[in-house]
């Protein structure tokens, strides 16, 4: 029995990702901090579609993180066929009026744990010589943004190193894609107190995003970015000095200096 594992699963895009998968009728692997809310969709999800849900309660912004997600898949012998890598979360503000400790928690949930979920779940994967990583990056990998400085620094590297290996494993069976979406509605706005509308970028709901994430990822296409406006901005910024693409996106993106809100979920993209 395979199974489809989720990071960030209990809210956000993460959710609809679960929702969808189940939908298809995969056995899942949720994992996230909020362990009730865990359960509560692993319920739901078993009742409506009659697949295996287990779940695994674990803040990934913590350093050993990845090596006890993947002690407990290889505990209770859970074979994991399709690896989605989207937790994570957004700071909004001057790099050095947030905390150092928020940083350091980014750049080891977006980076240091995915790069560990995707090294220790590869070799059983290349025995079957089939598999599948879907890592979440963002529409702000391709440029910096001022006042979310680190967030868009992590989800470059994202990009970088799904495209990287992907093309290391060209030929072993096993597709590699990121998704780069923009901003997307979800509960999670609400909690923050952030409005995406008066960000001037377009907001799109989350249910289509994954549908074509998955749909990409079966295609093994190498990223995607999802909604037209979004793949101009990010094309069509290609042809223009770095330097005044920073100045549009100060522009675009309304960052007050003095302002600093937290987004979680990964929806900030």
């Amino acid at each position: 029995m395979s199974y489809v594992l989720i990071t960030g699963a209990s809210s956000g895009i993460g959710k609809v990702f679960a929702k969808e998968y189940a939908s298809r009728g995969n056995n899942l692997i949720l994992v996230a901090r909020s362990g009730e809310k865990l359960e509560a969709l692993a319920d739901t999800l078993t009742g409506t579609y009659g697949i295996n849900v287990r779940t695994f309660t674990q803040d990934l912004s913590l350093q050993d993180s990845a090596e006890k997600v993947f002690d407990f898949c290889k505990k209770e012998k859970l074979a994991v066929r399709t690896l989605v890598n989207n937790a994570g979360f957004g700071l909004n503000g001057a790099f050095d009026s947030l905390p150092l400790e928020s940083h350091e928690k980014m750049v080891v949930l977006h980076n240091l744990t995915l790069i560990k979920l995707t090294y220790l779940f590869l070799p059983e994967m290349k025995r079957r010589n089939q598999g599948e990583i879907l890592n979440v990056s963002s529409i702000t990998a391709f440029q910096g943004i001022p006042y979310n400085a680190v967030y868009a620094a992590t989800k470059a590297f994202v990009l970088s190193f799904s495209e990287s290996i992907r093309e290391e494993l060209r030929h072993s069976g096993i597709h590699v894609f990121a998704l780069c979406p923009g901003l997307t509605e979800t509960e999670i706005f609400e909690k923050t107190g952030i409005d995406p509308y008066r960000t001037l970028m377009p907001v799109g709901p989350p249910e289509p995003v994954v549908r074509a994430a998955i749909k990409a990822l079966q295609k093994n296409r190498t990223y995607s970015v999802p909604g037209l406006i979004n793949k101009i901005l990010i094309h069509g910024g290609r042809l223009l000095p770095r330097t005044l693409m920073l100045k549009l996106g100060m522009v675009l993106s309304r960052r007050e200096k003095s302002t600093v809100k937290t987004l979680a979920g990964n929806n900030l993209t």
